[in-house]
């Protein structure tokens, strides 16, 4: 099954070459749905009827459609179609068929198309993307009326109309995702990517075959594919309980790389915080791989994308007001020497003063507290920086022990590399030997990458190594439990679509 999958969806995605027809020709795997709740906080998008005013009119317009002017008269029904969608999907459907000379993509002279037949082949076989099939049925009612009746024309409209909308909605959820991440929580943070629809809808009836506009939406990477075969073979396995979670996992990895870009560059970061690991890939191969230490419960890492511009030699570290708060006070009451003796630096309204002579009971804005470049240094020898309104970024640490934990959610959110020399001479394409120098210098220094390095800071409990296996991982933040519940609720939003 795991063969027939490769030869059906990795042709799409550019991974192997090739044929649909043999896919097409295999018997289909059984089906084990996602086991998820039906509840959810997630504010699915508003779903509104499609408002079609066609333009065609009178009878010398009917001789553009064929000798019995069938596309015309489907064209004016569909003024009477009944379909609903999301805003942006309605309005280019609605400029699509309500612009002069429109013509259908999926009905002619002799009813529904090749090309239909096509587009409903790959909706059935949504599933296979790590989509829901369900999502996007239509509705055939045309053949319950004879052939030149009004009743088929209007049941025509309406399958032309409902197909349209349906597969647009396929193609979008194959390019961006079903669910918008950032309506999650605030631990999401990314631009969505948007799909041009009404240039989509041109590309659909001008493209001789769908595979090729479903080619250019869908995850162009290995990962993508190695899911789906992971994704296939699971579905083909005797049911377990463990195979219906380790599904729900492939499903939930395969939205989550709908958000990332389609294409990953040559050159990046990556951290998979389930896994506890961050890599460097460069020219497409592993090139780096070590562990990492990610934020507690109470201070979870952010789910983002960003771009490596620095990395600081020796860095001090300004601690953040959350942490003044809740951790250094209560030591500061039963010891107002406390940072002192640590070697904490504090200031009060930019005034340098010892700790205990601080009134701690000030609003914290005004005080300032930094631990100077050292050994004893939470950020350690170097940080590599990555702008992002959540503050995070990578760096060393002085509590190396702790890369001996199975678990390691131990930071209030930033990345503790296990080898930041080794990631900070891969970014900066340089030696190991020459950051030993610049720390050995002990000053305090910013270097700027000489290319800049997308780094993706990702969430994944199912992921692919380098040979392809998927190796699954615990749902340590509970995000795929929120991630299933919100596309449950997109799929109950659909079912009166």
């Amino acid at each position: 099954m795991a063969q027939r999958l490769a030869r059906t969806v990795i042709p799409l995605i550019g991974a192997l070459a090739a044929t649909l027809h043999a896919a097409h020709a295999a018997p289909p795997a059984a089906r084990l749905a996602p086991q998820v709740k039906h509840t959810s906080d997630y504010r699915t998008p508003v779903m509104r009827q499609v408002h079609i005013v066609p333009t065609i009119s009178g009878p010398g317009l009917l001789t553009l459609f064929g000798a019995d002017g069938l596309q015309a008269q489907t064209l004016r029904e569909m003024g009477n179609a009944s379909i609903f969608a999301t805003d942006d999907i309605a309005r280019a459907i609605e400029g699509f068929y309500g612009q002069p000379k429109a013509k259908t993509i999926w009905v002619d002279a002799g009813g529904p198309t090749s090309k239909a037949i096509q587009a409903l082949s790959f909706l059935k076989q949504a599933d296979d993307w790590g989509l829901n099939a369900g999502d996007y049925t239509v509705k055939q009612t045309y053949d319950r009326y004879p052939k030149g009746s009004t009743e088929r024309t209007q049941a025509l409209a309406q399958f032309e109309a409902s197909l349209s909308t349906k597969f647009l909605m396929f193609l979008q959820d194959n390019y961006r995702g079903r669910i918008d991440p950032n309506a999650l929580s605030n631990y999401y943070d990314f631009k969505r990517k948007s799909l041009d629809l009404a240039a989509t809808l041109s590309e659909l009836g001008l493209a001789p075959n769908l595979s090729l506009v479903i080619k250019h939406v869908v995850p162009d990477n290995a990962k993508f594919a190695q899911l789906a075969i992971e994704l296939q073979f699971l579905r083909s396995s005797s049911a377990s309980s463990n195979t219906l979670a380790d599904i729900n996992k492939v499903v939930v990895a395969m939205e989550e790389l709908r958000w990332l870009p389609r294409e990953f560059p040559d050159r990046y970061v990556f951290i998979n915080q389930p896994a506890y690991m961050a890599y460097y890939q460069e020219n497409g191969q592993l090139a780096l791989s070590m562990k990492a230490v990610i934020g507690q419960q109470d201070h979870q890492t952010n789910f983002f994308d960003a771009t490596i511009k620095t990395v600081e030699f020796n860095p001090d570290w300004g601690v953040p007001q959350s942490i003044i708060k809740n951790e250094m006070l209560p030591k500061l009451r039963r010891d107002p020497n406390y940072l002192d003796r640590e070697g904490y630096k504090v200031s009060v309204k930019g005034k340098m003063m010892p700790s205990a002579k601080v009134d701690w009971s000030q609003p914290l804005d005004n005080i300032s507290v930094v631990q100077p470049p050292g050994p004893e240094n939470a950020l350690g020898r170097l940080k590599i920086l990555f702008p992002n309104p959540h503050a995070i970024y990578m760096h060393d640490t002085p509590a190396r022990g702790k890369f001996a934990s199975q678990d390691r959610m131990f930071s209030h959110g930033c990345i503790r590399l296990q080898n930041p020399q080794a990631m900070a001479a891969a970014v900066l394409k340089t030696s190991i030997d020459f950051v030993d120098g610049q720390i050995a210098d002990g000053a305090t220094k910013d270097m700027p990458v000489p290319e800049e390095v997308p780094v993706y800071v990702a969430y994944f409990t199912a992921w692919p190594t380098t040979d392809g296996t998927v190796h699954y991982y615990e749902d340590i933040y509970g995000r795929d439990a929120e991630t299933l519940n919100a596309i449950a609720a997109i799929t109950a939003s659909r079912s009166n679509t």
